[in-house]
């Protein structure tokens, strides 16, 4: 499990949401950083999340994996290599 702020963490670094791994990997590979954070895309909570069809989608990939398997994730689009 990791933990993944649901609001950055200058906001409110207590806002954390204990997910997967393979969850928290695909969040920011479908979503850059200034999309997690924009107000009008509701990404700031788990609903909002769950809302979303991209990860809805990826969730239904991740639901078939077998236990422990990993699942190689694109960085979003806009997002620059580290």
């Amino acid at each position: 499990m990791q933990c993944h702020h649901l609001q950055t963490r200058r906001k409110d670094r207590h806002a954390v949401e204990r997910i997967c791994r393979e969850c928290h990997k695909t969040i920011h590979g479908l979503f850059s950083h200034a999309q997690l954070r924009d107000p009008r895309l509701e990404l700031d909570s788990v609903e909002g999340l769950l809302a979303s069809e991209r990860f809805r989608n990826a969730l239904g990939h991740i639901r078939k994996l077998a236990p422990g398997a990993y699942m190689r994730m694109a960085r979003a689009r806009g997002r620059g290599r580290r």
